[in-house]
């Protein structure tokens, strides 16, 4: 019994330091696409970093992403008909993703 609870101890341990390790560097990144398709002129933004400026119609823009989790934003000025959109991508090292902004 004291030898599972070591057993126990031990990968509660293991847990807690690989619970909080920052997003995989990847030697080849993923490939993320964001195509616009809408009459505005959207701002693209990676986890709050702009990639992207006044993205027009048809336009797209070609972001690279280490293995994670990244919340995208198509982020319109104040005053638009438009409406803001937003995904997660869980990106994985070296495949490539396509977000349409319709």
């Amino acid at each position: 019994m004291k030898k599972f609870g070591i057993f126990l101890g031990l990968t509660a341990l293991a847990a807690a330091f690989t619970g909080c390790e920052e997003p995989l560097e990847c030697d080849v990144k993923a490939t993320l696409w964001v195509v616009n398709y809408t009459v505005c002129t959207p701002n693209i933004e990676v986890d709050g970093d702009v990639v992207a400026y006044d993205l027009g119609y048809d336009d797209s823009v070609s972001v690279e992403l280490n293995e994670g989790t990244y919340d995208i934003v198509a982020d319109l000025p104040l005053i638009t008909l438009c409406t803001e959109q937003s995904t997660t991508i869980n990106s994985v090292c070296g495949e490539t993703y396509r977000w349409v902004i319709e």
